[in-house]
């Protein structure tokens, strides 16, 4: 019978339910967000060599990472890599942090230069305009160009040099550094690293073994390592959750804690609203372990009915972030969600306890006073 008794607790008062599942569904969409938005961090910075197109990256000894450590190799072995491979595809890379500046407007960014006919390293996503074919051209991120007023066809500065802004890439933005390509002539002229690149990067056959393959290629050229992509994504990965992990973390502990206390707070208000309603159950035979039973059923379905608002809410908050601020990518995937949904539970069985002091200070006689 508690199942029932519970239903219908929980719907008596449908203006009181409407907003405590709002309240406790803003808590549980603002967790969703922070783990989307720590998603979609990783997925940003990772982004480049997640699309690059590679099977193995060749790298300075001891760099690890594409975007948290510099790497610079001599163009001139790039044949006898590709050779030891047995690679049927091969480029190379030059990537380096760098400021962007517009006018009054300053930002950094990551500079990726490419061989333009290349199939290799070029952006994976055009939005805008063409793909590079000089080396006085470059590609910004549609973001990047919103932010600082430039169009396809206007000229920027960089290093001191102009450039003609021929296409706008999209998925290349982030709050941190969004990628901006030039060609790896122009990059090399720029940095001042002619005869260098940061990686070489290799497509192998099908039937190729990749682990004899790295091994081929380390113990064939000197200072040098090789590395799959996924890797180099998690190295970077890891150097940014250093930095993001604990206060994102911090955040999603005070969203749980404000979901407990709404939760806490709803069922104190239940039990206090219908005291000559929990009074005549105590007063007919229903124990404690039976009353407490409802209070955790109530719980339960205020949490099943918040956890759905709260993930409408999440998405559809998510969704305007990055419609109005698209240098902030929120992904909320599945298992996060799953997450959330075992957090809401976790919540609801905490949360019902707390009132558990007023519920055993029921007065059976309460339901029969005037």
């Amino acid at each position: 019978m508690k199942v029932p008794i519970a239903r219908k607790n929980v719907f008596h008062q449908k203006g009181k339910l409407a907003l405590s599942l709002l309240s406790i569904g803003a808590s549980l969409a603002l967790i969703l967000i922070l783990l989307g938005f720590r998603e979609g961090l990783y997925a940003a910075l990772t982004a480049y060599v997640n699309n690059m197109g590679a099977d193995l990256i060749v790298a300075q000894n001891g760099v690890e990472g594409l975007v948290s450590s510099s790497s610079v190799l001599p163009t001139s072995i790039h044949a006898r890599i590709e050779e030891l491979a047995g690679a049927t595809e091969a480029g190379h890379v030059l990537v380096a942090g760098a400021i962007f500046t517009r006018e009054e407007t300053k930002t950094p960014i990551i500079l990726v230069g490419y061989v333009p006919d290349s199939n290799m390293g070029a952006p994976w996503k055009l939005g805008q305009g063409r793909y590079l074919e000089g080396d006085s051209e470059i590609m910004l991120d549609t973001w990047l160009a919103q932010r600082t007023g430039v169009q396809i066809g206007d000229e920027v500065d960089l290093f001191g040099r102009k450039f003609e802004v021929v296409g706008l890439t999209r998925e290349t933005a982030s709050w941190m550094s969004p990628y901006v390509f030039i060609s790896l002539k122009a990059a090399q002229e720029s940095l001042g690293l002619v005869g260098s690149v940061s990686f070489h990067i290799l497509r192998l056959p099908e039937e190729a073994n990749s682990e004899n393959t790295i091994k081929a290629i380390r113990s064939g050229i000197v200072n040098v390592d090789v590395f799959p992509p996924n890797k180099i994504a998690e190295t970077d990965r890891r150097v940014i959750a250093a930095v993001m992990d604990r206060p994102i973390s911090v955040l999603i502990l005070v969203a749980i804690i404000i979901g407990i206390a709404v939760m806490g707070l709803t069922s104190y208000t239940a039990i206090a609203d219908r005291m000559r309603e929990y009074s005549l159950l105590k007063a007919v035979g229903a124990s404690r372990i039976q009353l407490t039973g409802l209070i955790v059923w109530e719980s339960l379905y205020h949490a099943v009915l918040a956890l759905f608002v709260g993930i409408g809410l999440a998405y559809l908050t998510a969704f305007f972030i990055m419609a109005n601020w698209p240098q902030f990518n929120v992904l909320i995937r599945p298992n996060s969600v799953l997450l959330v949904a075992m957090l809401a539970i976790v919540m609801t069985v905490f949360s019902a306890l707390l009132p558990l002091r007023r519920l055993s200070q029921i007065d059976p006689l309460e339901a029969f006073r005037a």
